[in-house]
């Protein structure tokens, strides 16, 4: 494990947005798209923030698990939506992706629980978010 410059890669950030494909924020015209900025994306973990259409805060940590092999089942977020949301995508077990989750609560009571895959040593990825709203969204950075 490299310690020499560890602040500073985990005070890297990058913005993340969702794009609602289900439920009620799907049906607006036209279609917010929601910005979370994700902090220590170099690292593990870190904080998540984002502002919900109507101002609504909402906080939470992500988490993800270095150099793992990726296998997500029937009942995970990316098994259940990832053919639908992401066609043309393979997530197949292997080294060379970070699979990882985030869980953000908000100031409304919604909570919003995410799933992701990034490139091993990037702060690029792509997964699926789902509220209790009954949203779904493509997520992107």
């Amino acid at each position: 494990m490299i310690v020499v410059g560890a602040g500073a890669l985990s005070a890297c950030s990058t913005t993340a947005r969702l794009y609602p494909v289900e439920g009620p924020l799907s049906t607006q015209v036209p279609i917010p798209v929601v910005q979370a900025s994700v902090n220590g994306i170099m690292g593990n973990n870190g904080p998540i923030t984002m502002m919900m259409p109507g101002g609504v805060n909402c906080v939470g940590e992500w988490s993800s698990a270095a150099a793992s092999q990726v296998a997500y089942g029937s009942g995970s977020l990316l098994g259940t939506y990832g053919a639908t949301y992401f066609s043309g995508v393979s997530i197949s077990p292997g080294r060379g992706q970070n699979p990882g989750r985030a869980i953000a609560n908000c100031t409304d009571g919604n909570q919003i629980d995410v799933e992701f895959v990034t490139g091993a040593g990037t702060a690029t990825g792509f997964g699926i978010a789902r509220d209790k709203r009954g949203n779904v969204f493509r997520l992107l950075f």
